[in-house]
């Protein structure tokens, strides 16, 4: 009683032998697509980290031009300057001459 026959054994090892490759081979697919997605976003990480490094130098040159500006605005120069523009304010040993006088 306890024997099998080997052709039985056999068709059952095939089918079940065949359902694992299957499974396997679904995995890989599904392994392969997904590591090629991963590496897809990883290219557009490392685009957009270029990008915002590109702009923090930007704004950090940015920053240096206007922390001179702001120190020239706290000076004396800048100040003479606007008091001439804009009210027409001279030193007490300048001369002024108009074109057309």
């Amino acid at each position: 009683m306890g024997q099998y026959s080997q052709k039985g054994d056999r068709g059952a090892n095939g089918a079940a032998m065949f359902g694992i490759i299957i499974v396997i081979i679904f995995l890989l697919g599904a392994f392969f697509i997904r590591g090629k997605e991963l590496r897809t976003r990883n290219l557009n990480y490392q685009a957009v980290e270029e990008s915002l490094a590109a702009e923090i130098e930007e704004e950090t040159h940015k920053k240096t031009e206007l922390e001179e500006q702001k120190k020239y605005v706290k000076s004396k120069d800048y100040i003479r300057e606007k008091a001439r523009e804009i009210f027409g304010l001279t030193m007490p040993d300048e001369i002024i001459v108009k074109p057309g006088e």
